[in-house]
C-alpha cells in the first residue's frame, strides 16, 4: 500500500532475530523518535508507549511484525503498576535490562505479568549471581557477544543449566561469533552479521486525547458500561479513531465488521480499552485545534441527527460515517490511505469516499451545509429545513461538549 512517501516517518525500528538454522523467529522492538536520541532520554515508559501505538495505529507495513515473538523494553515501573500491556500477552516478550533493581516488589510485579500470560527475557545478562531470585521466571538469556568481560561462557551456562530458559545471542557481528555462540549451545541469534536493524516507515495516527485527566477518571471507574464508555469516547474523534485502528490491527483481525465506535468498544472489551486510553493519554503530540475537533464533531452528530429520520439506517454508522470522513482534518492523512488499513463494511466505506447510498447522501447533505456556515451562511438552501436543523443542533451539542472539556 502506497501511504504517501513524502509524509511517511519513522515509526519504530525492528531487529529480527534469528534461529541456529538462521530461520526468522521474531523481532526485537526499538524506540525511534525525530526529537529524542534515545529511549532513556525520552523516558522509557514513554518510550514503549510510543513503540506500541506507532506499530498498533500507524499506517503503513507493520503486519508481518504480528506474526511473530515480539521482544519489547518495559520500564521497572511499568512492571510495578498493575498497567499491564494493553496487548494479547502470548505474543510478546518482555526485556528486563541491567538498570532494574532486584527487589521483592519487583520480584511480585513479574510474576503477576507471568500469570496473566507474557513472558520474559534478561537484557545484557551478564551472569552477574543478583539475578538468582528472578531467573525461575526468565524465559530467555540475551548474552552480548562483544561483551569481553565473559570468559568461561560455558561453565557459566552450565551452572545454571537447572533453568529452562533458551540463550540468545545479541551483538553478533560475524560468522566466526555466529558458529561460536551456537556452539556453546545458544539458539537465538540477532545482530549485524544476521541483519541490521530497520525503521518501519508509516504515517502515525495520534493526537491529543482531549481533557486526558477527566477522559481517564471517567473510563476507570469500576462501573462503567458499554454505553457510558461509548459517550465519552464519541466525543473524543481523535481517541475513536485511534482505536478502531487498534481494532483493525492484525493482531485483532475480527472476521466480523465494525458499524460503530460501540462494536470496537464491544470488541476491545472494557478492560483493553481503558489501557489504551491511558497509554494514548501519555503522548499528546500531533494536536489537532479545537476548530477542527469541534468541525468534526460537529459534522458527526448531524450525520446522526439526519439520519435518524430514516428507518432503515441505523445512526450510529451515520456518526461513523461523519467522524471518518473528519481522518484528513484531525490527522492530515488521507481518507483513501487511511480506508486501506481498517477493515470497514462496505457501505460506510463508500459513503464516504464515494458519497454512496444513504449513509453517503447523508454525509453530503451535512458537508454542503457545513461548507456554506463557513463561507456564507445566508447561502444555505435547505427546502425542508431537516438537515440544517440537524447541523444546528449538533453544533449546540458539540459546543456543549468542548465547553465540558474547558471547564477542566
Amino acid at each position: 500500500m502506497e501511504t504517501g512517501k513524502s509524509q511517511d516517518k519513522t515509526l519504530l525500528a525492528r531487529q529480527p532475530i534469528y534461529s541456529a538454522q538462521k530461520d526468522l523467529f521474531g523481532f526485537e522492538l526499538l524506540f525511534r523518535h525525530e526529537l529524542a536520541s534515545s529511549a532513556q532520554e525520552f523516558g522509557e515508559d514513554l518510550a514503549t508507549s510510543e513503540v506500541l501505538l506507532n506499530l498498533y495505529t500507524g499506517l503503513g507495513q507493520q503486519s508481518d511484525l504480528f506474526t511473530r515473538k515480539l521482544f519489547i523494553n518495559l520500564d521497572e515501573g511499568l512492571l510495578l503498576s498493575d498497567a499491564f500491556l494493553p496487548i494479547p500477552p502470548d505474543g510478546v516478550v518482555i526485556e528486563l535490562t541491567p538498570s532494574i533493581q532486584i527487589t521483592e516488589p519487583l520480584i511480585k510485579g513479574i510474576q503477576k505479568w507471568r500469570d496473566f500470560g507474557f513472558s520474559f527475557a534478561l537484557d545484557d545478562f551478564d551472569f552477574n549471581p543478583r539475578y538468582e531470585p528472578i531467573l525461575n521466571y526468565i524465559q530467555y538469556f540475551k548474552v552480548d557477544a562483544l561483551d569481553d568481560s565473559m570468559h568461561d561462557i560455558a561453565a557459566k551456562m552450565d551452572a545454571l543449566s537447572k533453568y529452562s530458559a533458551i540463550w540468545v545471542a545479541k551483538r553478533v557481528e560475524t560468522e566466526a561469533q555466529f558458529n561460536k555462540f551456537k556452539a556453546l549451545g545458544f539458539s537465538l541469534f540477532q545482530g549485524y552479521f544476521l541483519a541490521k536493524p530497520l525503521a518501519v516507515q508509516g504515517q502515525p495516527v495520534r493526537g491529543k486525547i482531549n481533557s486526558s485527566i477527566t477522559t481517564i477518571n471517567a473510563v476507570s471507574q469500576p462501573e462503567i458500561e458499554v454505553a457510558e464508555m461509548t459517550k465519552i469516547i464519541s466525543r473524543d474523534p481523535t481517541l475513536a479513531i485511534q482505536l478502531l485502528k487498534i481494532v483493525n490491527s492484525p493482531v485483532y483481525s475480527m472476521g466480523r465488521e465494525v458499524n460503530s465506535v460501540r462494536d470496537a468498544i464491544v470488541y476491545l472489551g472494557l478492560i483493553q480499552v481503558r489501557k489504551w486510553i491511558i497509554m494514548m493519554s501519555m503522548l499528546n503530540d500531533m494536536p489537532a485545534s479545537r476548530g477542527t475537533v469541534n468541525l468534526v464533531l460537529t459534522r458527526a452528530k448531524a450525520c446522526e441527527n439526519y439520519i435518524e429520520q430514516s428507518l432503515s439506517v441505523k445512526s450510529d454508522q451515520a456518526f461513523l460515517v461523519g467522524l471518518l470522513s473528519g481522518v484528513d482534518l484531525l490527522f492530515g492523512i488521507d481518507n483513501k490511505c487511511f480506508f486501506e488499513q481498517i477493515s470497514l463494511p462496505p457501505v460506510i466505506v463508500k459513503a464516504i469516499l464515494e458519497k454512496e447510498g444513504e449513509l453517503g447522501q447523508a454525509l453530503s447533505k451535512i458537508i454542503e451545509i457545513e461548507y456554506k456556515i463557513l463561507q456564507d451562511s445566508s447561502e444555505i438552501s435547505d427546502p425542508d429545513n431537516s438537515g440544517l436543523s440537524a447541523y444546528n443542533e449538533a453544533s449546540t451539542w458539540a459546543e456543549n461538549v468542548l465547553a465540558e472539556v474547558d471547564d477542566v
